[in-house]
């Protein structure tokens, strides 16, 4: 490869080891892995907590969520002031979306989640990935990484899987799990996280040598 910026979006489904594979790529070819460090910015600017925006990410709003706010701004006695002030679906996707882009024109980096794929379809040297599991192997993953029983991973991968998929699609109007969306799929249940590692890289290596 030359020396050109280039991008690798990972988008994964929850317990798929898909950050681990991000980690491992960035280590791999020594570029910045971008996570937390997204809403960590977004926050910043908002003047807020992380731990108020985290929740966030990739869910969209309930009805009462949104009811709420609209009644917190109509009442007088309330002024929407920095540290009151809740962005909406698309501010925060919006104000995401111009982090990941202004990054992207700096630095080569591994993106993982954030429709990534999608914010940064346009760019001239993008790797699209979709890290997959079997649902047994993310039930597994899942019981470890939070200390849940088997039925309660179960639901979060459920709930997490309905959530994703909601919030994509808003502002998409893509299926995110649709393979043709991306360079290569990978089911980490079978090639493993470093094996995963191992056919990244010689994808990019063949999309842009």
């Amino acid at each position: 490869m030359d020396e050109k910026l280039f991008t690798i979006t990972i988008s994964h489904q929850v317990g798929s080891g898909g950050a681990l594979v991000g980690k491992k790529l960035s280590e791999r070819l020594d570029i910045p892995f971008f996570d937390r460090e997204i809403l960590k910015r977004v926050s910043n600017k908002l003047h807020m907590a992380e731990a108020d925006l985290a929740h966030r990410e990739e869910r969209l709003r309930t009805f009462w969520q949104s009811y709420s706010r609209t009644a917190e701004l109509l009442d007088p006695t309330l002024s929407l002031t920095a540290d009151r002030y809740i962005p909406t679906d698309r501010e925060f996707f919006q104000l995401e979306s111009e982090t990941i882009l202004r990054i992207a024109e700096k630095t080569s980096a591994v993106f993982i989640g954030r429709c990534g794929w999608y914010i940064l379809r346009d760019h001239p040297c993008h790797l699209k990935l979709l890290i997959l599991a079997d649902p047994p192997s993310r039930i597994e993953r899942l019981e470890g990484l939070y200390h849940l029983s088997a039925p309660e991973a179960a639901k979060m991968m459920e709930d997490n899987d309905r959530d994703r998929a909601a919030y994509i699609r808003a502002f998409t109007g893509q299926d995110w799990t649709d393979a043709r969306l991306y360079d290569l799929s990978l089911n980490t249940s079978n090639c493993g996280l470093d094996g995963a590692v191992e056919l990244a890289v010689g994808c990019l290596k063949g999309k842009f040598s």
